[in-house]
Formats: C-alpha cells, structure tokens, sequence
C-alpha cells in the first residue's frame, strides 16, 4: 500500500535547482537510464533505479558505498532511522556507509546545515541517530537557533555551531550534494542510493550505479538497499 507523497515544486534559490520533492513513504520510480537489473526480486523503473554511467570513464572498482539521502527535518527519515541503524548492521564489513542531506525547500536548509556542522565539528556519529530521535519527540528542531540549542544539549559550543553551520565549507559543500542529488533524480525521502568507490584510493570519487524508488514499508526499503549492495558486490 502506497503512502501519499506530499509533491511540492520549487525554485531552490540558494542553489538555483527546480526540483520536484516528496517527503514520503516511496520515491520516483522511472529509471534515469541504463537498463534492468536481470535476476532481481524487484523491477527496474520501481522499486530501484538503475543510473547512467559516466561516459568514457572506466568501470569503478573500489569499495561498495551505500548512501542515505534525507533530512533531519524529514518525519519520514526519522522513522526510517532504526530501520536504517538495522540494514547497516547487516552489511558486508567491507560496504561503506555515508549520508547525504537533501535541500528540499527554504524550510530545511537548517537541518542540511546541521548534518554539516556536525561532520566538521567531529560530533556527527554521536548526535545523528539522537537527533532524528529528537524529531520524533517533536523537540522544536524549526531554525538554526533551534538546532544551536539542541547541539548546546549534546555538549557542543552552540556560539561555534552556528559559526560552522554558516561558513565557506558548509555552504559549498551543500551546493555540491544538492547538484549531485539532482543528478541522481532524487526526489524523495529517505532514498538509497548504491555505487563504488572509482578506485582503492582513499579519496577515490564515489560513482553511483543504483537507487531506490517505490517501496511500500520500510522493511521493503531495507531489503531494496540489501540487494542492490549485494548485487554492486558481485558485478565488480
């Protein structure tokens, strides 16, 4: 049973986008490019997305990444949080796991700047699930001062906070995943999104090869993220 997606459309004026969001339950469902996936429970065009790869460039052959995109201010990422904590303990020890904020509109610019102040601060493993269990027990998360406020609880300066949410490298590395999500056609949240390292080098650029789309629970989302890991892990 699908859940209703709450579809708004927007210029995103800090960035210049136009993109078509939903927070929901299930995400777009039409393959950007490239074809299905043979041998899957589930159905290119549906519930994943296979993505174009970038012409010229050989085939990626580094680590498996998987990469949530979401929001803080997103109530449906903050549901999926466990859900999300679970699929992660189930992963291959050599599959990395990153996370991605998405820019959906002016209201959830102060949850993006957060994720990125938390990373720069050194704080981010410790307040990312807390804070997603702060959004379900609607602690007044609206502003920037309110996450300075709520970051000043988990023992961080929020004067530096705030000075760290709205610096050069906060901004600008924003502006880059919001470009690289509207590549992907993400368009709701939460969204998986699978790929490879371009190489074994540390720094190596992530290359995107799947992404999830329609799914009718969290569960279904959990085991959408397992097979395409599992099939990024045996098409090296």
């Amino acid at each position: 049973m699908r859940r209703p997606a709450c579809l708004i459309r927007f210029v995103l004026l800090a960035f210049g986008l136009l993109l078509a969001t939903a927070c929901s339950g299930h995400g777009a469902g039409k393959a950007a490019g490239g074809g299905a996936v043979t041998s899957s429970p589930f159905t290119a065009g549906n519930q994943y997305v296979v993505l174009p790869q970038p012409a010229g460039q050989p085939a990626p052959t580094g680590p498996v990444v998987l990469i949530e995109v979401f929001s803080y201010a997103c109530p449906h990422c903050a549901d999926f949080a466990p859900y999300m904590d679970t699929l992660r303990s189930k992963l291959p020890t050599d599959v990395q796991v990153r996370y991605m904020p998405i820019v959906f509109n002016q209201d959830w610019m102060a949850a993006g700047q957060a994720f990125y102040a938390a990373r720069q601060l050194g704080v981010l493993a410790r307040t990312h699930d807390a804070l997603f269990k702060a959004k379900r027990e609607h602690y007044p998360l609206n502003s920037l001062q309110d996450m300075a406020a709520w970051y000043a609880r988990q023992g961080v300066d929020p004067q530096k906070f705030l000075a760290t949410a709205t610096n050069a490298t906060t901004m600008r590395d924003m502006a880059t995943d919001q470009h690289t999500e509207a590549g992907w056609g993400i368009d709701s949240t939460p969204s998986l999104v699978v790929g490879r390292l371009a190489s074994d080098k540390q720094d190596a650029p992530f290359v995107a090869q799947m992404r999830s789309g329609d799914f009718d629970d969290f569960t279904e989302l959990q085991k959408i993220g397992l097979w395409m890991v599992e099939h990024a892990r045996k098409n090296r």
